[in-house]
């Protein structure tokens, strides 16, 4: 008895070693899977919050992906000009503001190619007054012009060099004004965890006859851009820049006006896929004031 009995355990402790060995390379597979091979459709990794201030200056979307842009900006400007108040001549004040909602959408159609469009909404309020007395006020509801354009990635950044990138675009005009047409360049370089960037571009307007028979002629624009963007983190990241633009109102010899301006802004993360960025932009020429504040909102899908 005893024999049989030591004789049926060793059978079992002999069947539960074999039932081990034959688990035990499906158990090692099963552990090690997961860490070799990614599921399918995995979403890609959020980008910095530096990269997604470059969204205007460098191309970051691959074949297929969008970007939407959301933007609610407030702008006021200040200036001062002679008035008739009681027969008598008064120094008046004069305000402009605006308010104003913008929406960008961004395609990747190839690579380092991305097209974008952009128009906006904007509610426009004049106002004269001479102390706590409004000499003229008036409110003004616009659909903005539809900007069209298409980016291109010329030139990696590689040691010694910046990325190269080209824009052209085109506003089409919602109403009586001319089309503009026009391009671009920019070079950026990283220099960890800053982004140098600087860029030029030149619109041109196409002559139109407005339909009471004036003409509109051609205009010209410069604009140069300078600035930075410094990753605090991953999710997080501030910016400044300098803008100057040199406007000639006619292709004639009329005086060219010009117009400086700074912008700061903070880039940071706020959920999958989206991003929030508020920021201020100050006039720096004039004779009078101008500010902008605004918060933009951009979202991936």
């Amino acid at each position: 008895m005893r024999s049989c009995a030591r004789h049926n355990l060793l059978r079992r402790l002999l069947l539960a070693a074999a039932w081990l060995i034959w688990l035990l390379p499906a158990v090692t597979y099963a552990q090690d899977k997961p860490a070799q091979d990614k599921p399918i459709g995995e979403a890609p990794e959020e980008r910095d919050a530096d990269e997604i201030f470059l969204r205007n200056q460098r191309v970051l979307l691959g074949r297929g992906q969008v970007v939407l842009d959301f933007g609610q900006f407030y702008s006021r400007a200040d200036d001062l000009q002679l008035a008739v108040v009681n027969n008598g001549v008064a120094l008046a004040t004069r305000e402009q503001t605006a308010l104003s909602a913008l929406v960008v959408g961004r395609v990747g159609i190839g690579r380092e190619t991305e097209v974008f469009a952009a128009t906006s909404f904007t509610r426009r309020r004049s106002r004269i007054f001479v102390d706590t007395v409004d000499l003229f006020a008036s409110t003004q509801n616009t659909m903005g012009d539809v900007g069209v354009g298409v980016r291109h990635t010329f030139l990696k950044e590689g040691p010694g060099r910046p990325d190269i990138i080209g824009t052209f675009d085109a506003l089409l005009a919602t109403d009586d004004n001319p089309y503009v047409l026009g391009g671009g360049l920019v070079f950026v370089k990283s220099i960890d965890p800053v982004a140098l960037f600087a860029g030029m571009n030149y619109h041109r307007s196409v002559r139109r006859d407005r339909p009471d028979g004036t003409r509109l002629e051609p205009a010209t624009s410069l604009d140069l851009s300078l600035g930075y963007a410094l990753g605090l983190n991953d999710t997080i990241a501030i910016s400044t820049v300098a803008t100057g633009a040199f406007i000639r109102p006619t292709s004639d010899t009329s005086r060219r006006v010009d117009f400086f301006s700074l912008r700061f802004a903070l880039t940071s993360y706020l959920a999958k896929g989206m991003y929030i960025e508020p920021s201020v932009s100050i006039g720096l020429t004039g004779p009078g004031q101008t500010l902008s504040m605004g918060v933009t909102i951009p979202y991936a899908f």
